[in-house]
């Protein structure tokens, strides 16, 4: 009886650990915009929404990026936000990263901070300016590659 109980109690369980980013595949800033370009060249809307929804099940990967300004969130879910520009091929691309490690984000400073950040990718979206695209990171590990300021304590 144990066993069986064992048994259902992990059949339970793991499917809900597979939506989580443990098991989900990491791709880099190319691998994302190449996928953007594939759905941006599909005509068919069912298609391009597939192909949105497969990213959503991505974990992003940037390394290296300076931080551009930290703001108040306009996601319910978030208190704050990273804003950070990245070059790339196409142009320059805008990345709005969400996590609710205050604490990591204490630590950054506005114009001088280099991360490195993994989260899962949200969305693509596109204003009248100068970006080629702007993107939106959720659930985001940050990983200062700079000093912290000596005043905040790890």
């Amino acid at each position: 009886m144990k066993k069986l109980t064992a048994l259902l109690v992990s059949l339970l369980i793991l499917p809900s650990c597979a939506t989580t980013s443990i098991f989900k595949e990491k791709i880099d800033l190319n691998q994302l915009l190449k996928a953007k370009n594939k759905i941006d060249s599909t005509d068919n809307a069912a298609r391009q929404l597939l192909l949105k929804n497969d990213l959503t099940n991505k974990i992003i990967v940037l390394n290296n990026i300076k931080v551009k300004d930290i703001i108040t969130s306009t996601n319910v879910d978030y208190d704050f936000c990273i804003i950070s520009d990245i070059d790339s091929p196409e142009g320059k691309i805008e990345a709005y990263i969400y996590t609710k490690n205050i604490r990591a984000l204490s630590r950054l400073n506005r114009g001088e901070s280099v991360i490195t950040v993994e989260g899962e990718f949200s969305r693509f979206f596109t204003m009248l300016d100068d970006y080629y695209v702007k993107i939106d990171i959720i659930n985001s590990r940050i990983k200062a590659e700079t000093t912290p300021p000596a005043d905040i304590k790890e």
